[in-house]
This record gives C-alpha cells, sequence and structure tokens, in this order.
C-alpha cells in the first residue's frame, strides 16, 4: 500500500482505462450504469430514474432512457472510447425522437472540438434542452478498491434555473409560496443528512410537492407533503416493471417485524395494488405555516431519512439487481408509464 502522508491521507490516483473496469460498452458499461445511475445523477445535480435501457430510436439504439425530478425525459449516452462525430449526431437522433429536456454523453475522454460542440448548443438552445459531457473515470487509494468518477466537462451555464421552473409555463406554480416553504423544507433536511450520510447528495429544489433522491435499481428515496398536510419519507419502489416492483415489496413486508425492529419504528407498508410502485413510508402531521414546528419537523425527518436509509437502502439495491438479473434472463420487462406516483 501507498505511504500516509503526516495527516494518515492517502493519494487518490485515476487508473486511465477505463475498460480494465467494463470491457464492452453494450453488455457491461450500459448494464451497470443503469443500476448505478445514482453516482452519475449525483454528478450532474439532478435525481434520475431509469425508464430502459436499449431503447429503439429510428435505425439507432439509445443506452439508457431516464426521466429527472420533474418527469422530464432524459437520454443517456455511452461510450468507451473517445468521442466521435457518429455519437454526436446520434445524440441529437435521440433528443428529437424521445423529446429530451437533457442529453447526456458519457465518455472516458472528450476531445476539444466536442466540448465545444456541446457549449455551442447550449448556447443556441432554450431552457427546456440542456446538453452535457461527462467524462468517466477510475479511481483508487493506494491498494483500496477502485470507484467510479464522473467529471462534468459541459453543462447549461442557467441549467439550475431551467430545472427549478421546469419551463415558463409552469413558472409561476415553481415560485409560488407554499412550493417555496415547501422545498426548503426539504432542502433543509436533506443538507443536514447529508452532514451525516455524505453519500445522499442533496438535489436540486423541484417543482411538486416532493423530492427524489438517491436513486438506485430499487427506485429512489424520496420526501414529500402530501395532500392530508403529512410529511412522508419513503423507498419508492418502481423499477418501471409492475410485476418485478410487487414482488420485491411482497419480499419485504414478508419479514416486516424484522425490518421495523432495524429501523427502530412502525413503518407504512403500501403496496399500492393500482399503481405500477410500491412504497415503504412513515409519516408526520406537519404545518407548513408554523414555523415553531419546524426544528422539530426537520429533526424528526433527518432521523427518519437516516434510519430507513441505513437499514434498507443496501438490501434493496441488491435485493433488486438479483431480481433485474432473473427478469432480464427469462424475458423482456415492462415499460409502462407511471400513474399517480406521489398522491
Amino acid at each position: 500500500m501507498d505511504e500516509l502522508d503526516s495527516k494518515n491521507l492517502g493519494r487518490l490516483r485515476r487508473i486511465a482505462d477505463a475498460r480494465s473496469v467494463w470491457v464492452s460498452e453494450s453488455s457491461d458499461f450500459t448494464p451497470w450504469l443503469a443500476e448505478n445511475i445514482d453516482v452519475l445523477a449525483d454528478a450532474l445535480g439532478m435525481s434520475l430514474t431509469v425508464i430502459d435501457t436499449e431503447v429503439g430510436v429510428g435505425d439507432f439504439r439509445l443506452d439508457i432512457h431516464a426521466t429527472d425530478g420533474n418527469d422530464r425525459s432524459v437520454v443517456i449516452e455511452n461510450q468507451l472510447e473517445r468521442t466521435d462525430h457518429s455519437h454526436l449526431g446520434q445524440c441529437l437522433v435521440y433528443a428529437s425522437g424521445l423529446d429530451a429536456s437533457a442529453v447526456v454523453w458519457v465518455a472516458p475522454k472528450f476531445r476539444e472540438e466536442f466540448r465545444s460542440a456541446l457549449d455551442w448548443l447550449n448556447e443556441r438552445t432554450d431552457s427546456d434542452l440542456g446538453f452535457f459531457g461527462v467524462e468517466v473515470g477510475i479511481v483508487q487509494i493506494g491498494d483500496g478498491p477502485r470507484a467510479p468518477v464522473f467529471d462534468v466537462v459541459s453543462r447549461p451555464n442557467d441549467w439550475q434555473k431551467a430545472v427549478k421552473t421546469a419551463g415558463n409555463a409552469a413558472e409561476t406554480r415553481a415560485i409560488a409560496p407554499k412550493n417555496v416553504v415547501r422545498q426548503a423544507l426539504f432542502t433543509d433536511i436533506l443538507t443536514e443528512v447529508h452532514g451525516l450520510r455524505p453519500s445522499i447528495a442533496v438535489p436540486t429544489p423541484q417543482r411538486g410537492n416532493w423530492i427524489s433522491f438517491a436513486s438506485g435499481p430499487f427506485g429512489y428515496w424520496c420526501l414529500s407533503v402530501i395532500a392530508d398536510g403529512r410529511l412522508r419519507v419513503e423507498a419508492y419502489i418502481d423499477t418501471n416493471n409492475r410485476e418485478l416492483n410487487k414482488e420485491l415489496f411482497d419480499e419485504y413486508v414478508a419479514d416486516s417485524t424484522a425490518w421495523e425492529s432495524k429501523v427502530g419504528r412502525t413503518l407504512s407498508w403500501e403496496r399500492l395494488d393500482d399503481k405500477r410502485a410500491s412504497r415503504i413510508a412513515t409519516y408526520l402531521p406537519v404545518d407548513l405555516e408554523d414555523v415553531t414546528e419546524r426544528d422539530a419537523t426537520i429533526s424528526w425527518a433527518v432521523e427518519a431519512v437516516v434510519r430507513m436509509y441505513d437499514a434498507l437502502d443496501n438490501p434493496l439495491r441488491a435485493t433488486a439487481k438479483t431480481k433485474r438479473a432473473q427478469w432480464t434472463a427469462t424475458g423482456p420487462t415492462e415499460t409502462h408509464n407511471s400513474v399517480g406516483v406521489h398522491d
């Protein structure tokens, strides 16, 4: 192992060749990225939920089709070689064919002319569409485990603003006083959570009554203030396959007592038979207009997120990966649209 410095810190080094980890782009890197989409999402500063992989668009096949935190279309095109004209053209085809709000092009190294091309596109398109160039690499400290790293080399200058407003038509809703209060509460909760669990990034505020974070192969985590005024912390189980979602949920609800013991609180197990997804949640009645309750609400939510995340996140990810692999081996998965996700 490399020697440590006077502060007992090691030296981070890059492993230049991404193919030392991913041999094939289509059969190796794309499936890995779809399962670990939260790593890319954190680098981009947005929430991402995978809809499907290897999606046909005309004569081409998009690597990953996803949605962002505002349910807008995101296309993700990968390659393990240096950027080229072919992939730039395909990105434009996918953006048009899937009505994308964001185009994410991932490669080990961007040639300067292609990075400049993305910058040029960002300068000449409106806020409803953004282009991202992302370099993927592998890092390691000493002889420790290797880890992926994503460096964003091109992005729209006003992307954060565009995400918050989600277009001029939704701008009034995005800045409505009630939503400002909700999203500020979510941000304060997740800022404290990030301090306790740095792997949970603080996402960009969204325009509705909810915010998603820490997405993965099982779905994602979510905070919301629902119609009856309760604050909800949940693991939202949505693999984009109804039967797989219900099978995953049923496996966990069968051991609900054991899981609640690990979390340290009673949970609400909601199969949601009228919807594609399911959820595991806990609730607290809140009054957003009562500022005297705010600190107590934040403390409750931070504890709930951390306890549920610590107990359930890794098991849900592992189980979802295993079940998805089994389903892939036996037949295609569904890709129906979500219905009434956060009521």
